[in-house]
């Protein structure tokens, strides 16, 4: 799963990592929201300093270093895992899953000791760090809200000894210690931003303790027009999740690009648009989990029984949709034409499924 010394990558659409004050003086290393949003602030060593290193959709990495270039520097990483995507912190995981996420560690490095602490809100500290007599790197890692953030000491590059010292360990362990995952209150439902409106989405899982429903959001692949206009056979061609190698290109009259016979260019000015099967091509762009309100109505434009498409809608309740939900079958719930609409507050407002022919 994790390289020790690697940084992690994936995080948020909506996010922010210009280090700024927070209150009681600590500093905020950034706002984070995929899966439950929420804030990372600490208080800094004394001549420590943060200087983030990537700030993207869905990945966010800083460096922790010293004004003294000798000083052992800290690596940040913040990554959303998929398989803990339900896990609200470290705490909670079994003997078993913790010994899961120690074997990471100790597989690749058997002279690795794993011990626990907890930061100053109670987020339980993995700590991982070599047995050896000179040691040089110490791992911390904690889940919250389904993120992994881990910390990495690691001697300066500078520096003659590379060991870590007692001293240096204590010195990350009250950094660590004095961190706060703090919850926000911008999100309503703990996901990512969205306006209100209408998204394809993929309804991957319902969690029937929490009754909510776990929806990855898609949006339409968009092209930069300049950049296809010089495409050429032999190229690559980066459309999301699918990489395509240019063989054949025709322009038709309306200036639209066929590629390879089956990939169309829909051209604009400002955007090209990948269609396919006469449907755009989607990629997704963030996950949220959505409380299903008990006067959910969901429109199906699907016939269940013959797959078949209807033109006008049957109607279903919330607990009927659930139901339908859990049973799967044909045609597949979890599909990317899933329409689901959210409120003015992000809220689950309605979910309609339509008929299209590949489906």
């Amino acid at each position: 799963m994790k390289n020790i010394l690697a940084l992690l990558v994936c995080l948020a659409l909506a996010l922010c990592c210009a280090v700024s004050l927070a209150e009681e003086g600590k500093t905020v290393i950034g706002d984070l929201s995929i899966n439950g949003a929420f804030t990372l602030q600490c208080g800094l060593p004394e001549g420590y300093e943060i200087q983030p290193t990537k700030v993207a959709p869905e990945q966010v990495t800083a460096v922790i270093r010293s004004e003294d270039p000798l000083k052992p520097v800290m690596q940040l990483s913040v990554a959303f895992d998929d398989l803990y995507w339900d896990v609200d912190r470290l705490n909670d995981l079994s003997d078993e899953e913790l010994a899961v996420l120690e074997r990471t560690f100790t597989d690749v490095d058997p002279t690795i000791e794993i011990t626990y602490g907890d930061t100053g809100l109670g987020t339980r500290l993995l700590i991982a760090r070599q047995s050896s007599t000179t040691p040089n790197y110490i791992d911390f890692l904690s889940i919250y809200k389904g993120y992994f953030v881990e910390f990495v000491l690691v001697p300066s590059m500078e520096a003659e000894d590379t060991t870590l010292t007692d001293e240096q360990f204590s010195m990350c362990i009250d950094f660590l210690t004095d961190l706060d995952f703090v919850p926000s209150d911008a999100l309503a439902n703990g996901g990512r931003t969205f306006d209100a409106g209408t998204y394809t989405a993929s309804l991957t899982d319902y969690n029937q303790e929490s009754g909510t429903l776990q929806a990855q959001i898609r949006l339409r692949v968009e092209l930069d027009p300049a950049m296809v206009q010089n495409l050429k056979a032999g190229d690559t061609l980066d459309l999301g999740t699918e990489t395509l190698t240019v063989e054949t290109l025709q322009t038709d009259e309306y200036g639209d690009i066929l590629v390879n016979d089956d990939l169309y260019l829909i051209m604009s000015e400002d955007k090209v648009l990948p269609q396919r099967f006469d449907s755009y091509l989607l990629e997704t762009a963030g996950t949220l989990n959505l409380k299903v309100p008990d006067d959910l109505v969901f429109l199906d434009f699907i016939d269940p029984e013959t797959g078949s498409p209807l033109d006008e809608p049957t109607e279903h309740t919330a607990q009927e949709f659930i139901s339908m939900f859990l049973e799967g079958g044909y045609p597949d719930f979890a599909s990317d034409n899933v329409e689901i609409t959210l409120d003015e507050n992000g809220g689950l407002a309605g979910i309609a499924r339509r008929y299209v022919p590949w489906q």
